[in-house]
């Protein structure tokens, strides 16, 4: 997010799957991310553009970032504030949006310009 501030590249992660190197991060979701806030919502970023996911993620491409947190509570399908989380970022713009209910998400939220 520093380096998103001052206009730079992004580092992204260099282990396990991930490519290295650095990424700018999406404007689209930047902002996206400025208006949950605006909204109300808080909630605790735990990866953008780095993190080991598979080849092809589209964290590498820097138009993603996954959230373990909203409003102080876990993710999980016990979370009262996912549904309203979610929807809240299809409504910014976001493409896609994954959470618990879907696979290899039961702990986190994805969301993806």
């Amino acid at each position: 997010m520093q380096q998103a501030e001052r206009g730079t590249r992004s580092l992204r992660s260099s282990y396990q799957r991930a490519p290295g190197g650095s990424v700018y991060l999406d404007i689209q979701m930047l902002w996206g991310m400025h208006y949950l806030t605006k909204a109300g919502w808080s909630y605790r970023v735990t990866e953008l553009a780095g993190g080991s996911h598979s080849k092809k993620s589209s964290h590498y491409r820097g138009v993603s970032f996954d959230v373990d947190y909203i409003n102080g509570v876990k993710v999980g399908r016990g979370n009262p504030h996912l549904r309203g989380f979610m929807w809240k970022c299809r409504q910014l713009g976001a493409r896609e949006v994954k959470g618990p209910g879907t696979a290899g998400h039961s702990s986190h939220v994805h969301v993806e310009w």
